[in-house]
Protein backbone atom coordinates (compact mmCIF):
# COMPACT_ATOMS: atom_id res chain seq x y z
CA UNK A 1 0.00 0.00 0.00
CA UNK A 2 2.87 2.00 1.02
CA UNK A 3 4.85 1.78 -1.93
CA UNK A 4 1.76 1.98 -4.33
CA UNK A 5 0.78 5.04 -2.94
CA UNK A 6 4.01 6.55 -3.20
CA UNK A 7 4.62 5.19 -6.47
CA UNK A 8 1.08 6.93 -7.89
CA UNK A 9 2.07 10.62 -5.88
CA UNK A 10 5.72 10.76 -7.93
CA UNK A 11 4.00 9.99 -11.23
CA UNK A 12 2.00 13.04 -10.35
CA UNK A 13 4.20 15.28 -8.91
CA UNK A 14 6.46 14.26 -11.73
CA UNK A 15 3.79 15.06 -14.35
CA UNK A 16 3.40 18.94 -13.19
CA UNK A 17 6.72 19.50 -13.14
CA UNK A 18 7.29 18.14 -16.84
CA UNK A 19 4.01 19.88 -18.27
CA UNK A 20 6.18 23.33 -17.45
CA UNK A 21 8.40 22.75 -19.49
CA UNK A 22 6.71 20.22 -22.06
CA UNK A 23 4.33 19.06 -23.89
CA UNK A 24 1.80 16.41 -22.75
CA UNK A 25 3.41 14.10 -25.20
CA UNK A 26 6.89 14.75 -24.45
CA UNK A 27 5.83 14.24 -20.64
CA UNK A 28 3.80 11.28 -21.19
CA UNK A 29 6.46 9.29 -22.96
CA UNK A 30 9.46 10.61 -20.29
CA UNK A 31 6.63 8.68 -17.59
CA UNK A 32 6.26 5.84 -19.37
CA UNK A 33 10.46 5.23 -19.83
CA UNK A 34 10.95 5.86 -15.96
CA UNK A 35 8.23 3.48 -15.25
CA UNK A 36 9.34 1.08 -17.14
CA UNK A 37 12.74 1.40 -17.85
CA UNK A 38 14.30 1.55 -14.87
CA UNK A 39 14.18 0.07 -11.40
CA UNK A 40 11.17 2.37 -10.94
CA UNK A 41 9.38 -0.94 -12.36
CA UNK A 42 10.89 -3.38 -9.86
CA UNK A 43 10.03 -0.70 -6.65
CA UNK A 44 5.91 -0.40 -7.73
CA UNK A 45 5.29 -3.75 -9.01
CA UNK A 46 6.55 -5.94 -6.92
CA UNK A 47 6.31 -3.62 -3.91
CA UNK A 48 9.70 -4.50 -2.10
CA UNK A 49 11.40 -1.72 -1.74
CA UNK A 50 9.39 0.68 1.02
CA UNK A 51 12.05 2.84 1.79
CA UNK A 52 13.32 3.68 -2.18
CA UNK A 53 9.17 4.34 -3.18
CA UNK A 54 9.78 6.98 -0.11
CA UNK A 55 12.37 8.41 -0.88
CA UNK A 56 11.39 9.18 -4.44
CA UNK A 57 8.36 10.18 -3.56
CA UNK A 58 10.02 12.90 -1.22
CA UNK A 59 12.32 14.02 -3.67
CA UNK A 60 9.92 14.63 -6.04
CA UNK A 61 8.03 17.04 -3.49
CA UNK A 62 11.00 18.92 -3.26
CA UNK A 63 11.85 19.35 -6.53
CA UNK A 64 7.90 20.46 -7.19
CA UNK A 65 7.27 22.43 -4.54
CA UNK A 66 10.75 24.14 -5.33
CA UNK A 67 9.88 24.45 -9.04
CA UNK A 68 6.29 26.25 -7.01
CA UNK A 69 7.59 28.29 -5.00
CA UNK A 70 9.84 29.86 -7.07
CA UNK A 71 7.67 30.82 -9.43
CA UNK A 72 4.99 31.81 -6.42
CA UNK A 73 6.31 31.84 -2.93
CA UNK A 74 3.94 30.46 -0.28
CA UNK A 75 4.29 28.63 2.94
CA UNK A 76 2.77 25.69 2.22
CA UNK A 77 5.57 25.19 -0.75
CA UNK A 78 8.57 26.06 2.18
CA UNK A 79 7.03 23.91 4.92
CA UNK A 80 6.79 21.09 2.54
CA UNK A 81 10.29 22.20 0.87
CA UNK A 82 12.02 21.72 4.60
CA UNK A 83 9.70 18.39 6.06
CA UNK A 84 10.56 16.57 2.90
CA UNK A 85 14.47 17.60 2.70
CA UNK A 86 14.79 17.00 6.12
CA UNK A 87 13.18 13.69 5.93
CA UNK A 88 15.21 13.13 2.90
CA UNK A 89 18.83 13.77 5.10
CA UNK A 90 17.44 12.12 7.84
CA UNK A 91 17.05 8.53 5.84
CA UNK A 92 20.02 8.60 4.39
CA UNK A 93 23.27 11.07 3.90
CA UNK A 94 22.63 11.30 0.10
CA UNK A 95 19.47 13.25 0.96
CA UNK A 96 21.61 15.87 2.06
CA UNK A 97 21.87 16.94 -1.57
CA UNK A 98 18.09 17.91 -1.93
CA UNK A 99 19.03 21.62 -0.60
CA UNK A 100 21.91 22.12 -3.21
CA UNK A 101 18.65 22.00 -5.96
CA UNK A 102 16.60 24.33 -3.78
CA UNK A 103 19.87 26.65 -3.36
CA UNK A 104 20.64 26.54 -6.65
CA UNK A 105 17.56 26.73 -8.45
CA UNK A 106 16.81 29.54 -11.27
CA UNK A 107 20.37 30.79 -11.55
CA UNK A 108 23.54 30.19 -13.33
CA UNK A 109 25.72 33.57 -13.53
CA UNK A 110 26.54 36.21 -11.37
CA UNK A 111 23.59 38.35 -12.83
CA UNK A 112 21.09 35.64 -11.88
CA UNK A 113 22.24 34.99 -8.49
CA UNK A 114 22.51 38.55 -7.57
CA UNK A 115 19.07 38.61 -8.63
CA UNK A 116 18.50 35.29 -6.20
CA UNK A 117 19.92 37.05 -2.94
CA UNK A 118 17.72 39.67 -3.52
CA UNK A 119 14.68 37.32 -4.10
CA UNK A 120 15.79 35.61 -0.98
CA UNK A 121 16.07 38.45 1.35
CA UNK A 122 11.97 39.40 -0.26
CA UNK A 123 11.38 35.94 1.36
CA UNK A 124 13.85 35.79 4.32
CA UNK A 125 11.04 33.97 6.45
CA UNK A 126 10.57 31.42 4.29
CA UNK A 127 13.69 30.20 3.61
CA UNK A 128 14.52 30.60 7.58
CA UNK A 129 11.49 27.47 7.57
CA UNK A 130 13.11 25.68 4.64
CA UNK A 131 16.72 25.73 6.26
CA UNK A 132 15.28 24.86 10.02
CA UNK A 133 13.36 22.24 9.30
CA UNK A 134 16.12 20.60 6.57
CA UNK A 135 18.43 21.42 9.81
CA UNK A 136 16.42 19.72 11.83
CA UNK A 137 16.09 16.24 9.75
CA UNK A 138 19.99 16.51 9.97
CA UNK A 139 20.82 16.74 13.50
CA UNK A 140 18.49 14.27 14.44
CA UNK A 141 20.52 12.04 11.98
CA UNK A 142 23.62 13.03 13.75
CA UNK A 143 22.15 13.05 17.27
CA UNK A 144 20.07 9.84 17.04
CA UNK A 145 20.99 7.75 14.22
CA UNK A 146 20.23 4.44 15.78
CA UNK A 147 16.54 5.61 16.54
CA UNK A 148 14.49 4.00 13.72
CA UNK A 149 17.64 1.37 12.83
CA UNK A 150 16.13 -1.78 11.71
CA UNK A 151 13.26 0.10 9.19
CA UNK A 152 12.58 1.60 6.09
CA UNK A 153 12.42 5.29 7.98
CA UNK A 154 16.62 4.53 8.28
CA UNK A 155 19.64 2.66 7.04
CA UNK A 156 21.97 3.63 9.62
CA UNK A 157 24.62 0.98 9.77
CA UNK A 158 25.81 0.39 13.55
CA UNK A 159 29.57 0.71 14.10
CA UNK A 160 30.41 2.03 10.80
CA UNK A 161 31.18 5.71 9.58
CA UNK A 162 28.08 7.55 7.90
CA UNK A 163 29.89 8.89 4.82
CA UNK A 164 33.78 8.36 3.39
CA UNK A 165 35.47 10.86 1.51
CA UNK A 166 36.01 10.97 -2.21
CA UNK A 167 33.37 8.48 -3.45
CA UNK A 168 35.24 5.34 -2.67
CA UNK A 169 32.56 3.26 -4.42
CA UNK A 170 31.63 5.33 -7.40
CA UNK A 171 33.07 3.12 -10.00
CA UNK A 172 30.97 0.28 -7.90
CA UNK A 173 28.29 1.88 -8.15
CA UNK A 174 27.59 2.50 -11.46
CA UNK A 175 29.88 -0.05 -13.46
CA UNK A 176 29.74 -3.17 -11.31
CA UNK A 177 28.58 -6.67 -12.70
CA UNK A 178 26.68 -6.94 -10.10
CA UNK A 179 24.40 -4.23 -9.59
CA UNK A 180 26.24 -1.52 -11.49
CA UNK A 181 23.67 1.65 -12.43
CA UNK A 182 24.36 1.97 -16.09
CA UNK A 183 24.24 -1.77 -16.45
CA UNK A 184 21.09 -2.90 -15.15
CA UNK A 185 19.07 0.41 -15.76
CA UNK A 186 20.87 2.10 -18.70
CA UNK A 187 17.82 4.73 -19.80
CA UNK A 188 20.22 6.69 -17.62
CA UNK A 189 22.67 7.24 -19.65
CA UNK A 190 20.11 9.29 -22.45
CA UNK A 191 20.46 12.07 -18.60
CA UNK A 192 23.95 12.77 -20.52
CA UNK A 193 22.95 14.41 -23.47
CA UNK A 194 20.00 15.33 -21.52
CA UNK A 195 22.08 17.50 -19.67
CA UNK A 196 23.94 19.65 -22.21
CA UNK A 197 20.43 20.44 -23.97
CA UNK A 198 19.03 20.92 -20.93
CA UNK A 199 22.50 23.75 -20.83
CA UNK A 200 21.68 25.17 -24.05
CA UNK A 201 17.65 25.28 -23.91
CA UNK A 202 17.42 26.07 -20.08
CA UNK A 203 20.43 27.41 -18.01
CA UNK A 204 17.71 28.80 -14.97
CA UNK A 205 17.08 24.71 -14.14
CA UNK A 206 20.17 23.07 -15.40
CA UNK A 207 22.42 24.45 -12.95
CA UNK A 208 20.51 23.33 -10.04
CA UNK A 209 19.94 19.46 -11.19
CA UNK A 210 23.01 19.14 -12.63
CA UNK A 211 25.08 20.34 -9.05
CA UNK A 212 22.48 18.19 -7.13
CA UNK A 213 22.77 15.45 -9.31
CA UNK A 214 26.44 14.67 -9.25
CA UNK A 215 26.71 15.85 -5.32
CA UNK A 216 23.92 13.25 -4.48
CA UNK A 217 26.24 10.85 -6.85
CA UNK A 218 29.07 11.95 -4.75
CA UNK A 219 27.50 11.41 -1.34
CA UNK A 220 25.82 7.97 -2.33
CA UNK A 221 29.12 6.31 -3.83
CA UNK A 222 30.78 7.44 -0.19
CA UNK A 223 28.21 5.38 2.10
CA UNK A 224 29.01 1.65 2.77
CA UNK A 225 25.70 0.57 2.23
CA UNK A 226 25.78 1.42 -1.51
CA UNK A 227 28.58 -1.24 -2.32
CA UNK A 228 26.34 -4.22 -0.70
CA UNK A 229 25.20 -6.54 -3.76
CA UNK A 230 21.26 -6.77 -1.89
CA UNK A 231 20.90 -3.84 -3.81
CA UNK A 232 19.79 -4.74 -7.78
CA UNK A 233 20.02 -1.80 -10.21
CA UNK A 234 21.21 -0.14 -7.77
CA UNK A 235 17.74 1.22 -5.08
CA UNK A 236 19.69 3.39 -3.45
CA UNK A 237 19.74 6.03 -6.28
CA UNK A 238 16.22 5.72 -6.89
CA UNK A 239 15.66 9.06 -5.68
CA UNK A 240 17.91 10.79 -8.55
CA UNK A 241 15.63 9.43 -10.52
CA UNK A 242 13.14 12.76 -9.74
CA UNK A 243 15.76 14.86 -10.96
CA UNK A 244 17.46 12.83 -13.76
CA UNK A 245 13.94 12.66 -15.86
CA UNK A 246 14.23 16.38 -16.48
CA UNK A 247 17.17 16.32 -19.02
CA UNK A 248 16.06 12.81 -20.40
CA UNK A 249 13.15 14.43 -20.99
CA UNK A 250 14.80 17.79 -23.05
CA UNK A 251 16.31 14.72 -25.11
CA UNK A 252 13.45 13.00 -25.70
CA UNK A 253 12.10 16.29 -27.03
CA UNK A 254 15.16 16.75 -29.32
CA UNK A 255 14.27 13.32 -30.41
CA UNK A 256 10.86 14.04 -31.75
CA UNK A 257 11.66 17.30 -33.14
CA UNK A 258 13.79 16.10 -35.67
CA UNK A 259 13.28 14.32 -38.91
CA UNK A 260 11.89 10.61 -39.44
CA UNK A 261 14.89 9.16 -39.36
CA UNK A 262 15.44 10.35 -35.30
CA UNK A 263 12.78 9.54 -34.58
CA UNK A 264 12.62 5.97 -35.99
CA UNK A 265 16.24 5.02 -34.01
CA UNK A 266 15.22 6.41 -30.58
CA UNK A 267 12.15 4.88 -30.61
CA UNK A 268 13.30 2.03 -31.10
CA UNK A 269 16.38 2.96 -28.49
CA UNK A 270 13.35 3.81 -25.86
CA UNK A 271 12.14 0.05 -26.67
CA UNK A 272 15.12 -1.75 -26.16
CA UNK A 273 15.78 -0.36 -22.86
CA UNK A 274 12.25 -1.10 -21.87
CA UNK A 275 12.53 -4.82 -22.98
CA UNK A 276 15.98 -4.91 -21.39
CA UNK A 277 14.88 -3.65 -18.02
CA UNK A 278 11.50 -5.68 -17.62
CA UNK A 279 13.26 -8.47 -18.74
CA UNK A 280 16.56 -8.12 -16.35
CA UNK A 281 13.99 -7.32 -13.38
CA UNK A 282 12.36 -10.47 -14.79
CA UNK A 283 15.51 -12.42 -14.57
CA UNK A 284 16.27 -10.74 -11.26
CA UNK A 285 12.71 -11.88 -9.67
CA UNK A 286 13.48 -15.55 -11.25
CA UNK A 287 16.93 -16.00 -9.52
CA UNK A 288 18.70 -16.13 -12.88
CA UNK A 289 20.28 -12.63 -11.90
CA UNK A 290 21.55 -12.60 -8.47
CA UNK A 291 23.84 -9.53 -7.61
CA UNK A 292 25.29 -11.62 -5.16
CA UNK A 293 26.75 -14.32 -7.68
CA UNK A 294 27.29 -12.14 -10.93
CA UNK A 295 30.35 -12.37 -13.04
CA UNK A 296 31.33 -10.83 -16.24
CA UNK A 297 31.09 -14.37 -18.09
CA UNK A 298 27.86 -15.54 -16.26
CA UNK A 299 26.36 -11.79 -16.97
CA UNK A 300 27.25 -12.45 -20.81
CA UNK A 301 26.09 -16.03 -20.68
CA UNK A 302 22.90 -15.16 -19.47
CA UNK A 303 21.98 -12.34 -21.55
CA UNK A 304 18.74 -11.80 -22.16
CA UNK A 305 18.00 -15.53 -21.71
CA UNK A 306 14.99 -17.47 -19.66
CA UNK A 307 16.86 -19.86 -18.59
CA UNK A 308 20.58 -21.01 -17.05
CA UNK A 309 21.81 -24.37 -17.24
CA UNK A 310 24.05 -26.11 -14.83
CA UNK A 311 27.14 -25.29 -17.20
CA UNK A 312 26.38 -21.64 -17.63
CA UNK A 313 25.55 -21.37 -13.71
CA UNK A 314 29.07 -22.93 -12.30
CA UNK A 315 30.14 -19.17 -14.54
CA UNK A 316 28.76 -17.49 -11.18
CA UNK A 317 30.97 -16.29 -8.14
CA UNK A 318 30.57 -18.87 -5.40
CA UNK A 319 31.89 -17.37 -2.70
CA UNK A 320 29.00 -16.31 -0.95
CA UNK A 321 26.98 -18.53 1.06
CA UNK A 322 23.35 -17.50 -0.22
CA UNK A 323 23.10 -20.21 -2.77
CA UNK A 324 19.32 -20.54 -3.47
CA UNK A 325 19.78 -19.46 -6.93
CA UNK A 326 22.24 -22.19 -8.05
CA UNK A 327 19.37 -24.49 -6.82
CA UNK A 328 16.69 -22.98 -8.37
CA UNK A 329 16.11 -25.34 -11.63
CA UNK A 330 16.10 -28.72 -10.22
CA UNK A 331 16.48 -30.29 -13.12
CA UNK A 332 19.88 -29.76 -13.42
CA UNK A 333 20.49 -32.00 -10.74
CA UNK A 334 20.83 -35.66 -9.54
CA UNK A 335 18.53 -35.74 -6.56
CA UNK A 336 19.15 -38.17 -3.49
CA UNK A 337 18.02 -38.00 0.25
CA UNK A 338 20.42 -37.91 2.95
CA UNK A 339 17.32 -37.87 5.31
CA UNK A 340 13.60 -38.05 5.60
CA UNK A 341 12.49 -38.19 9.40
CA UNK A 342 8.81 -37.77 9.67
CA UNK A 343 9.23 -38.58 13.97
CA UNK A 344 7.22 -41.73 13.78
CA UNK A 345 9.63 -44.34 16.23
CA UNK A 346 11.19 -41.51 18.33
CA UNK A 347 14.80 -40.68 18.26
CA UNK A 348 16.53 -42.05 20.92
CA UNK A 349 17.64 -39.92 23.99
CA UNK A 350 15.15 -37.08 21.70
CA UNK A 351 11.84 -39.29 21.85
CA UNK A 352 10.54 -37.62 24.95
CA UNK A 353 10.37 -34.68 22.25
CA UNK A 354 8.47 -36.90 19.68
CA UNK A 355 4.43 -36.25 20.34
CA UNK A 356 1.48 -37.46 18.61
CA UNK A 357 -0.75 -33.90 19.15
CA UNK A 358 0.19 -31.72 16.37
CA UNK A 359 1.48 -34.27 13.66
CA UNK A 360 1.57 -33.61 9.60
CA UNK A 361 2.60 -36.88 8.67
CA UNK A 362 2.38 -40.08 9.89
CA UNK A 363 2.13 -40.65 13.88
CA UNK A 364 4.19 -38.33 15.24
CA UNK A 365 6.37 -34.84 14.75
CA UNK A 366 9.20 -33.25 17.06
CA UNK A 367 8.77 -30.71 19.88
CA UNK A 368 10.96 -27.93 20.14
CA UNK A 369 10.18 -25.69 23.39
CA UNK A 370 12.60 -23.95 25.95
CA UNK A 371 13.04 -27.83 27.17
CA UNK A 372 15.01 -28.55 24.08
CA UNK A 373 16.33 -26.05 21.42
CA UNK A 374 17.70 -28.20 18.47
CA UNK A 375 16.25 -30.48 16.45
CA UNK A 376 18.77 -33.93 16.12
CA UNK A 377 21.66 -32.70 14.27
CA UNK A 378 22.49 -34.17 11.08
CA UNK A 379 26.10 -34.63 10.65
CA UNK A 380 27.77 -36.04 7.75
CA UNK A 381 31.47 -36.11 6.57
CA UNK A 382 31.93 -34.35 3.35
CA UNK A 383 34.14 -36.94 2.16
CA UNK A 384 30.81 -39.51 2.18
CA UNK A 385 29.20 -36.86 -0.27
CA UNK A 386 29.31 -37.03 -4.05
CA UNK A 387 32.54 -35.81 -4.95
CA UNK A 388 30.64 -33.16 -7.68
CA UNK A 389 31.40 -29.88 -6.88
CA UNK A 390 29.44 -27.10 -6.55
CA UNK A 391 27.50 -29.81 -4.43
CA UNK A 392 24.15 -28.54 -3.09
CA UNK A 393 22.47 -29.64 -0.11
CA UNK A 394 19.03 -28.36 1.00
CA UNK A 395 17.35 -28.76 4.11
CA UNK A 396 13.57 -28.49 4.09
CA UNK A 397 10.93 -29.40 7.30
CA UNK A 398 7.44 -28.13 7.96
CA UNK A 399 6.79 -26.58 11.40
CA UNK A 400 3.66 -25.32 13.19
CA UNK A 401 3.34 -23.24 15.81
CA UNK A 402 0.08 -21.83 17.66
CA UNK A 403 1.95 -18.76 18.47
CA UNK A 404 3.02 -15.54 16.36
CA UNK A 405 6.52 -17.05 14.81
CA UNK A 406 7.97 -13.56 14.98
CA UNK A 407 7.74 -13.23 18.85
CA UNK A 408 9.36 -16.73 18.92
CA UNK A 409 12.19 -16.22 16.59
CA UNK A 410 13.56 -19.87 15.01
CA UNK A 411 15.95 -20.79 12.66
CA UNK A 412 16.92 -23.35 10.09
CA UNK A 413 20.39 -23.86 10.49
CA UNK A 414 24.01 -24.98 8.18
CA UNK A 415 26.91 -25.07 8.58
CA UNK A 416 30.15 -26.65 7.51
CA UNK A 417 32.97 -28.07 10.72
CA UNK A 418 36.75 -28.46 10.66
CA UNK A 419 38.33 -29.57 13.38
CA UNK A 420 35.44 -27.95 16.07
CA UNK A 421 35.61 -24.88 14.43
CA UNK A 422 32.52 -24.03 12.22
CA UNK A 423 32.81 -22.20 9.09
CA UNK A 424 29.97 -20.98 6.18
CA UNK A 425 27.77 -20.62 8.78
CA UNK A 426 24.47 -20.24 6.76
CA UNK A 427 20.89 -19.46 9.43
CA UNK A 428 17.28 -18.90 7.90
CA UNK A 429 15.64 -16.92 10.52
CA UNK A 430 11.84 -18.06 10.04
CA UNK A 431 10.69 -14.92 11.98
CA UNK A 432 11.77 -12.99 8.81
CA UNK A 433 9.11 -15.22 6.79
CA UNK A 434 5.57 -14.80 6.29
CA UNK A 435 4.86 -17.66 8.27
CA UNK A 436 0.82 -18.29 9.20
CA UNK A 437 0.10 -19.40 12.54
CA UNK A 438 -2.41 -22.56 13.57
CA UNK A 439 -1.09 -24.15 9.92
CA UNK A 440 1.76 -26.17 9.11
CA UNK A 441 4.17 -24.37 6.90
CA UNK A 442 7.26 -25.45 4.12
CA UNK A 443 10.08 -23.91 4.68
CA UNK A 444 13.44 -24.76 3.16
CA UNK A 445 17.05 -23.41 2.75
CA UNK A 446 19.61 -24.20 0.21
CA UNK A 447 23.62 -24.61 0.53
CA UNK A 448 26.09 -25.16 -1.72
CA UNK A 449 29.28 -26.19 -1.30
CA UNK A 450 31.62 -25.04 -3.72
CA UNK A 451 34.56 -26.76 -3.68
CA UNK A 452 35.76 -30.14 -1.27
CA UNK A 453 38.06 -28.69 1.41
CA UNK A 454 39.07 -31.19 4.20
CA UNK A 455 37.37 -34.75 3.47
CA UNK A 456 36.94 -35.39 7.33
CA UNK A 457 35.36 -31.59 7.65
CA UNK A 458 31.45 -32.23 8.60
CA UNK A 459 28.13 -30.99 7.55
CA UNK A 460 25.90 -29.96 9.71
CA UNK A 461 21.86 -29.51 9.51
CA UNK A 462 19.36 -28.62 12.58
CA UNK A 463 16.76 -26.29 13.23
CA UNK A 464 17.44 -24.02 16.80
CA UNK A 465 14.18 -22.68 18.52
CA UNK A 466 14.67 -20.42 21.84
CA UNK A 467 11.50 -19.47 21.61
CA UNK A 468 8.91 -19.72 24.78
CA UNK A 469 6.28 -21.55 23.01
CA UNK A 470 6.14 -25.04 21.50
CA UNK A 471 7.22 -24.97 18.06
CA UNK A 472 6.30 -28.56 15.93
CA UNK A 473 8.44 -29.91 13.18
CA UNK A 474 7.61 -32.91 10.90
CA UNK A 475 9.21 -34.09 7.26
CA UNK A 476 12.50 -33.20 8.43
CA UNK A 477 14.42 -33.48 4.80
CA UNK A 478 17.95 -33.53 3.88
CA UNK A 479 18.70 -33.84 0.27
CA UNK A 480 21.84 -33.55 -2.35
CA UNK A 481 22.13 -31.42 -5.44
CA UNK A 482 24.61 -33.53 -7.55
CA UNK A 483 24.89 -31.27 -11.42
CA UNK A 484 24.31 -33.77 -13.86
CA UNK A 485 27.02 -33.65 -16.71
Amino acid sequence: MIVALSSILTLLGLWFVLRKYFTAWVALVSLLLLALGTNFFLMSVYSGAVQASILLALMTLVLWMTQRWYEKPGWVEAILIGLAAGCLVFIRPAGLAAIFLFFFWGAYNKPTFNEKWGFFRQHTQHLILVFSLFILGLSLRLIFPQAFEGTWFSDYMQHQRAVYLFAPWLWLVLCSIKNGWLIYTPLVLLALPGFNILAARNKKIFFGTFIFSLVFLILAASTPEIARPDNFSQSKLTELLAVLIIPIAFFICWVYEGRWFRKTLFSLVFAALITMNIFQTWQYRSRILNPWFMTPDYYAAVFMKAHADHKTRLLQDFGNMDMSSYLSNEADFNISTLVDNNFDNGIGEFGGHVQSDRVRNGKGAFRLDNALMFTPAVIIPLGTLPPERPLGIRLSAFVYTDSEVKNNPASFVITLRHKAQLYRYKPLLLNELELEKGKWNYIKLDYVIPQLYDPADELICNIWYPGAQALFVDDFKVEVFAPRE
